[in-house]
């Protein structure tokens, strides 16, 4: 249930729905298109009953990473206890008690997000995620249309190209990365897997400027939706 009737909605989440459409045009330009690359680090993988416990975003600009815009989050969550995942991501009990509420989190994610074309690795269980935290505390889905590394990845390079086979495996973002000889700084960290996507998402856009001989639209890249 929300909390907020519609009427009563903050700003900040009447002005994110308002500058983010369900459907984006398909030739838009994909210099015209705001790119975020986004990752999240969460209790666990059950969308229902685990929770986010940090978030970075970083803006791609101009075919490149604008470091200045980097925010990374760590939230408070009380009700998490330390678990296997919490082997993966390595944060500390005591920074997710000195974290930020998920209402707070929200409240300076969106606005960077208004708008933008979400772009990482297993994007769509990040944006499960937020989904979840987005109708828990505002009663609203999460919308933004979605880029996955993974199935850029598929279409570009030839050892990752779908061959029929029903249960073919997206690629890891390890297997990508050692593909392209690219370095994993600060894996399994929600701001380290946020630059290691916003990298292969430049690299595997200028793979697709390459093959397609021509500038690059919207509906070049693999968009998905939650929503």
């Amino acid at each position: 249930m929300s909390l907020f009737p519609r009427k009563e909605r903050p700003p900040f989440v009447r002005e994110y729905l308002d500058q983010t459409p369900k459907r984006l045009p398909g030739k838009t330009p994909a210099e015209a298109i705001r790119f975020v690359a986004l990752d999240t680090e969460a209790s666990g993988f059950h969308v229902d009953n685990d929770r986010i416990l940090s978030v970075a975003v970083m803006e791609l600009k101009a075919g490149a990473i604008d470091v200045a815009s980097a925010r990374e989050w760590i939230v408070n969550q009380p009700q998490t206890l330390p678990n296997k995942a919490s082997e993966i991501h390595g944060i500390l009990r005591s920074e997710i008690e000195q974290g930020v509420p998920a209402p707070a989190m929200l409240e300076e994610l969106l606005p960077m997000l208004s708008g933008a074309v979400v772009v990482g690795h297993n994007i769509r269980f990040d944006a499960f995620m937020l989904d979840a935290a987005c109708q828990r505390h505002f009663g609203i889905r999460f919308r933004n249309a979605l880029v996955d590394c993974g199935a850029m990845a598929m279409n570009e390079l030839v050892p990752f190209h779908r061959v029929g086979y029903a249960r073919q495996r997206m690629p890891t973002i390890e297997d990508i990365c050692a593909h392209l000889d690219l370095p994993m700084p600060d894996r399994h960290t929600a701001e380290g897997d946020a630059f290691i996507a916003a990298q292969l998402f430049l690299l595997l856009t200028a793979r697709m400027r390459r093959r397609t001989g021509r500038p690059l639209r919207l509906r070049d890249f693999p968009l998905s939706r939650i929503s």
